[in-house]
């Protein structure tokens, strides 16, 4: 009924003379391998435990302290090597206490976690931390407070921070006391109010030793890199496993190729690698765990050197459910469920001449039925806790319903569902009573191996493949062999984590401190700066608050930062004084639509702590530098209605050109010429018809005169034509005309050219010419025009169509008039002085001088005061103009080029504008992109080159590397080459930077 072997008291090969006490010989192997082999009996018989494990969480400190180290992960105080205070904060001296505490005397492989009075901190270390080391992140208010330094033990240099800062005459640290093979940290904490509860306490939990694992040794039997003899080599997840931990003991553990703890010079061949692999195996052997899965079996702890090695064996061993045998001076270990069995025996193997003893139950004493164990919790501060006992109502009915505790220390088991598997399976193999003693002939010889397992097939006993261990072995002079055997079950180590593991309950740790204050209904909303207007003028973000008073009793103020929510960097950070406001609006370092980051908390009068909220994240609004800013007032309404009205000026002369050519056309062609009083006409015509095809041609020669007017005319026509199938035509018109009529003179010479072609319902195309020249006299003023428009379209009806319009027209108009006293009305362009649109200009002919009539709705006029003009008014005006346009049109949608230029003189001033606009769109969404060159005729108003597009582009050549861009309000150049800059902000793109010109002020947020 073992349970948790000592080594001590392990099974061993008990010497000859117990078996020549003849019939006392198996009362005595069964003495013999019964001494001290369960803790829990030894826990229940009162007797006390050889050596104390138990995790060391207090700083300790003295000459006489033994060596310790530290296998797999675990947690020790320390000992206190050297400390002292030293430094000033402000005017205070000794404002810092550095500490040297040793954690093992063998050099670890890191240090994973910190606890500072018995609270778990945070430790990242980054292996560039200065010269103090890690600064813990919990402990800085107004600067860092506490540093922590480590060493592993390879170190070959003294800590700098010790020999050049800490250090003073009193108390010095030598650049010699390097501390070659001992791992230690170097604790740095500064006194400051509310920040440690006197003297800082620490736990520090480490990663220990580095061990050599035969199961990573290709050389022995395993599969790796391992070698006993290279040190360099070892190290994995064997560091963690009892099995390896004890083998390293018991091949002793050396620094620099001497012997610290554990046996002195133990030949391999005394540790079997096969049967230490096998072991090493099954404790990595993996199970599910209510985390996942974990290695069946894991130990870490503290060893004291002056502990004696059996004990530490023991102790791995309760890790385990381990035992270790020793026959002949070699050692195995058997650990967890029994291994397959090596031979098996019936009744007629057994020597009925010899004595047998049978044991079917203990005695009271050695029962156990319920189990309760203690463990360092990582959890709770690794503070030594019980473990949810187990009990059993079942086993204490058969007991006499008595509950027979043992109480189990598994001071190397910080695992607590691992805990309760090794209390379930103990609990179960303890349960185990039948126990037997008996001698077996020669040919069991070399299978009656301690530790090995037998199968017993038993007709007297009732065994049917009974399982059963060899607890202990005496060999006979006869070659035969005495063995005490004990049941086993693999079932007893069966484990249902979702039904078997009762999770812990972890207590509260660390110092009772009062809780922070959090910041109450933290808010952040888009906002805006505006001007006097109240127009928006810079984006920016309002801060709302709690600021009841109930809620800011000891609270000076409200502290915020503000952080680009993409990349986390902070741009502003602040503070105002006036936390019962309750709200505030920051625009420093703000960018116009990005998203923001916002946190804030409370300032306190007194030294307690306030949190910082969550952060919020808020969308800037889009408030760009808007005419107030860059522009001179008026500057932006005066350009938008300067390209709405140049926009209107380019279409509507493409329209234009084509109703003058529409109109030219039809008085060209025109048959009604019945207003002349005398007629005459020619005409040919020529047809020729097969079935329903017809070709045709027609001539028409009109002269005409009448009162005032003389009309010449000449129009042919050419047509072939299938009906329905297609239409091919020409027409040609020639036409001259002269008019006179109460002094008023008119000429006009003009021919036009019509041509189209057409598959009905299929496609059209067509092209027109006209040539047109006019000159009109009404009285004293005189207009010569000359036209010419070229026209050519084609048409898929439906689906798609083609336009091309050019256009060439010339004017010039003269007037002269006298003021000769009868009442005139003048146009606005025949006067000088006009300024308005619509104006007229009246002559009441009792003096020089006129009057302006403004319109007033639809007819009425009202006259202004008069304005004295010369005697003499005579005005030239001369204009030409050109206009081009390419128009397609596909499945609704069409796109348009337009280009018109136009010139005037006249005698108060010139003008010249030139467009270009190309247009795609369809369904009332458009997009274009234009171009006006615009020279007005006043000189007061500015000359213009206006582009309107989404990006508008300049590069050098063909060269991209470096182009000027302007778009979305925003002008973008790489390179600049600037004499002189007049602004008002610069800032950088992220915000960061920022020289205000105007009230000279530079910003840097970091």
């Amino acid at each position: 009924m073992p349970l948790f072997t000592a080594i001590g008291a392990a099974v061993t090969a008990v010497s000859a003379w117990i078996g020549s006490l003849g019939t006392l010989g198996a009362f005595a192997l069964k003495t013999a391998v019964g001494v001290g082999l369960s803790l829990a009996a030894q826990a229940l018989a009162g007797k006390p435990k050889e050596q104390n494990f138990a995790l060391n969480g207090e700083l300790q400190g003295g000459g006489d302290l033994p060596r310790s180290f530290i296998l797999g992960k675990y947690a020790t105080a320390g000992s206190l090597v050297w400390a002292n205070a030293w430094g000033k904060s402000g005017d205070t001296p000794n404002s810092w206490l550095t500490q040297v505490i040793a954690l093992s005397d063998l050099p670890v492989k890191g240090l994973l976690e910190v606890w500072v009075d018995g609270e778990k901190v945070t430790y990242a270390p980054s292996g560039s931390d200065g010269i103090f080391g890690y600064s813990v992140p919990e402990y800085v208010k107004r600067g860092p407070n506490l540093y922590i330094k480590f060493y592993d033990g390879t170190q070959t240099v003294a800590d700098e921070a010790l020999v050049t800062r800490a250090a003073t005459a009193e108390r010095p640290w030598d650049a010699t006391r390097i501390g070659r093979g001992v791992a230690y940290v170097v604790v740095h904490s500064r006194c400051i109010d509310n920040m440690f509860n006197g003297f800082p306490s620490f736990r520090f939990v480490v990663d220990g030793l580095k061990l050599y694992d035969p199961s990573k040794d290709s050389s022995v039997g395993g599969s790796g890199t391992q070698r006993y003899d290279n040190p360099a080599t070892w190290g994995g997840d064997g560091d963690y496993l009892p099995a390896v931990q004890a083998y390293n003991l018991l091949r002793g553990l050396k620094y620099n190729g001497k012997w610290f703890y554990g046996l002195q010079n133990l030949a391999a061949a005394r540790l079997p690698a096969a049967d230490w692999i096998a072991q090493i195996n099954k404790c990595r052997q993996t199970i599910m765990g209510a985390s996942g899965l974990e290695p069946t079996y894991r130990s870490a702890g503290e060893i004291q050197i002056d502990a004696p090695l059996s004990a530490a064996i023991e102790a791995l061993l309760t890790a385990c459910q381990g035992r270790i045998s020793e026959v002949g001076g070699v050692y195995r270990m058997h650990l967890g469920a029994p291994d397959l069995a090596s031979i098996g025996f019936n009744d007629g193997d057994i020597l009925s001449t010899e004595e047998q003893e049978f044991t079917p139950f203990v005695g009271l004493a050695d029962t156990i039925n319920g189990i309760s164990a203690t463990y360092p919790s990582p959890k709770d501060n690794w503070a030594v806790v019980t473990a949810p006992p187990l009990y059993r109502s079942d086993l204490e009915a058969l007991d006499g319903n008595r509950r027979l505790m043992a109480d189990v220390p598994l001071d190397f088991v910080p695992y607590p569902e691992q805990v309760q598997r090794l209390m379930k399976s103990a609990l179960e193999e303890a349960r185990r009573f039948r126990r037997h003693t008996l001698v077996l002939p020669p040919r069991f010889w070399a299978y009656a191996v301690p530790g090995a397992i037998f199968v017993w097939n038993s007709v007297r006993n009732g065994y049917i493949d009974k399982l059963m261990r060899i607890d202990g072995v005496v060999d006979r002079a006869n070659l035969d062999v005495m063995i005490d055997i004990t049941e086993v079950d693999p079932a007893d180590y069966d484990w249902d984590s979702a039904t078997d593991f009762q999770p812990p309950v972890d207590g509260a740790v660390g110092p009772i401190r009062v809780a922070p204050q959090p910041i109450v209904d933290w808010f952040a909303e888009p906002d805006a700066v505006k001007d006097n207007n109240g127009v928006s003028r810079r984006p920016a973000i309002r801060l709302s608050w709690d600021g009841s008073e109930e809620r800011i009793i000891d609270v000076i103020g409200v502290e915020f930062e503000v952080r680009n929510a993409t990349s986390l960097e902070t741009v502003y950070s602040g503070r105002t004084d006036q936390p019962s406001e309750g709200s505030l609006l920051i625009s420093q370092g703000l960018v116009a639509n990005v998203t923001y980051g916002v946190r804030g908390r409370y300032i306190p009068r007194s030294e307690r702590e306030t949190l910082w909220s969550n952060w919020l994240n808020v969308t800037t609004p889009d408030v760009r530098f808007g005419d107030g800013d860059v522009y001179l007032p008026g500057l932006i309404e005066d350009l938008q209605g300067f390209t709405e009205e140049a926009t209107d000026w380019l279409r509507d002369g493409v329209r234009a050109t084509i109703l003058e050519q529409q109109r030219i056309a039809r008085l060209v062609i025109d048959q009604d010429i019945a207003n002349f009083s005398d007629k005459q006409t020619l005409r040919r015509e020529l047809v020729s018809r097969s079935d329903e095809i017809t070709a045709s041609y027609t001539e028409a020669i009109t002269v005409a005169t009448g009162p005032g007017s003389a009309l010449a005319m000449r129009i042919q026509t050419v047509e072939a034509k299938i009906p329905t199938l297609a239409t091919a035509s020409v027409v040609d018109a020639l036409t001259a005309r002269v008019t006179t009529s109460e002094g008023n003179i008119s000429s006009l010479a003009g021919r036009t050219t019509i041509i189209e072609n057409e598959l009905p319902n299929k496609a059209t195309v067509s092209a027109l010419s006209s040539l047109t020249t006019t000159v009109d006299q009404q009285g004293d003023t005189i207009d010569a025009y000359g036209l010419r428009i070229y026209s050519i379209e084609a048409e898929l009806p439906g689906k798609a169509s083609v336009s091309a319009v050019n256009s060439l027209d010339a004017r010039v108009t003269t007037a002269e008039t006298t003021l000769d006293g009868k009442n005139r009305v003048f146009r606005q362009s025949a006067t000088p002085n006009a300024t308005a649109v619509g104006d007229l200009w009246i002559h009441t002919g009792d003096s020089n001088r006129l009057y302006r009539a403004s319109a007033v709705g639809s007819a009425n006029w009202v006259l202004s005061e008069d304005q004295r003009i010369p005697e003499l008014v005579t005005t030239t005006t001369a204009q030409a103009s050109s206009i081009s346009s390419l128009f397609a049109a596909l499945g609704g949608n069409s796109a348009a080029v337009n280009v018109r230029a136009s010139v005037l003189a006249t005698p108060s001033g010139y003008a010249a504008r030139y467009g270009i606009e190309a247009r795609t769109g369809g369904a009332g969404t458009y997009r274009s992109a234009a171009m006006y060159l615009d020279v007005p005729a006043l000189t007061s108003s500015p000359t213009r080159v206006v582009f309107l597009a989404d990006q508008f582009v300049i590069a050098s050549g063909s060269d991209l590397k470096n182009p000027f861009i302007f778009q979305n309000g925003e002008a973008t150049l790489n390179v600049a080459n600037i004499g002189t800059v007049n602004a008002g902000l610069l800032q950088s793109t992220n915000g960061k930077t920022k020289i205000d010109l105007n009230n000279g002020t530079i910003e840097v947020f970091s």
